[in-house]
């Protein structure tokens, strides 16, 4: 068979959640599935470049068997079957899929790195869609946490121009839909900040790892680097064609900002998935946005453990992640200067910075 490589004019992220496609009663929703198969195939026929970021295998698998399994057996067991389902929808739309299960690991080497970003290029270059999952088979601590942050590392990965979270929701709301009669949809937001994460429920998916407030930590990646983020409801498929077709306002909208972050930049995005964090003090915070590196005089705190050269998570006072990198010094190694209180002896001691600005990158806020 020959395959034609076609031009397109915009590439797309789509992540369909656990909560889209499993219920609690029956499983897998086959007719909403098929349904969001054949809106995805109508977008994918006008020219669309698509990448599917899916969830569910877990729940999938869950409702296979009575026996008690591990999460990772139940992966292995509902990969399969949610992977049949996709092939045989989309054969019936006669569009060639790609499965890609990955790991943590599949970042932080820049060999490993380049091979993926090429493999889904050339797939999505010759028209064939790329379906892709954790491999929630072998992670152990190298973990995404949940497909949402691995849909935004894509989305920056293959440079896309949106991603969009389908979720069971309409979009951000003010407050908890489910649980608040008076909350309102968000139908756009300018930036990720505290006031808006507090607007959302810390709850997770009961079938699933992500929730919002997962959604919009990989919004707030994607938007820095000049990804569009939507998050809509993947109940009603036709939202897919509204937004994506029509440029119709669906849900609520991330709006990005101009990005011009190196490859090398763009590869340090894997630290997202890193839960060890940083405390600094505003004035850290201050020199970090003025371009200069992090120095140990501006620490406050830290949370976790980590090891020179480990990705972390830049925090204020506050709360607020606004920065991440990777460290010079171990967690062991920087824990004796939070008792310290003489400046000079604290650069005697760290005389590197705890963070160079070539190895972090400040996020939206």
């Amino acid at each position: 068979m020959i395959i034609v490589k076609c031009s397109l004019f915009m590439k797309v992220i789509l992540k369909i959640g656990t909560s889209v496609l499993v219920n609690n009663i029956n499983g897998l929703d086959l007719v909403l599935m098929q349904n969001l198969v054949c809106e995805i195939s109508r977008v994918y026929n006008q020219g669309v470049q698509i990448i599917l970021i899916t969830s569910g295998a877990v729940a999938t698998g869950r409702e296979m068997v009575n026996n008690l399994l591990s999460r990772s057996s139940f992966a292995a067991l509902g990969q399969t079957k949610l992977i049949k389902y996709y092939y045989d929808f989309f054969g019936e739309q006669g569009i060639q899929i790609a499965q890609v299960l990955l790991s943590a690991n599949s970042f932080k080497n820049r060999s490993r790195f380049n091979l993926l970003k090429e493999t889904l290029t050339q797939l999505t270059d010759n028209r064939i869609i790329p379906i892709i999952n954790e491999n929630d088979t072998t992670v152990l601590k190298d973990s995404f946490g949940d497909n949402d942050s691995l849909a935004a590392i894509i989305s920056v990965l293959v440079s896309a121009q949106k991603l969009v979270f389908l979720t069971d929701l309409d979009g951000l709301y003010s407050s908890d839909p489910k649980t608040g009669k008076n909350a309102r949809l968000i139908k756009e937001v300018e930036s990720v900040d505290l006031e808006i994460q507090r607007m959302c429920s810390k709850n997770t998916s009961k079938l699933g790892q992500g929730g919002m407030l997962s959604k919009l930590k990989g919004a707030k990646l994607a938007t820095t680097c000049g990804i569009d983020a939507f998050i809509m409801s993947g109940l009603n498929p036709d939202n897919i064609s509204k937004l994506l077709l029509n440029n119709q306002p669906v849900g609520t909208k991330f709006t990005s900002r101009k990005s011009h972050l190196s490859e090398r930049k763009k590869r340090l995005l894997i630290g997202t998935i890193s839960e060890s964090r940083i405390i600094v003090d505003q004035g850290a915070r201050k020199a970090l946005e003025d371009k200069n590196s992090l120095l140990a005089v501006g620490l406050r705190g830290i949370k976790g453990d980590f090891m020179k050269g480990d990705f972390v998570n830049i925090i204020d006072k506050k709360g607020e992640v606004f920065a991440f990198g990777v460290v010079n010094y171990g967690s062991k190694e920087l824990m004796p200067l939070l008792s310290l209180r003489d400046k000079d002896e604290i650069r005697r001691l760290f005389r590197k910075a705890v963070v160079h600005i070539d190895n972090l990158i400040l996020l939206k806020c």
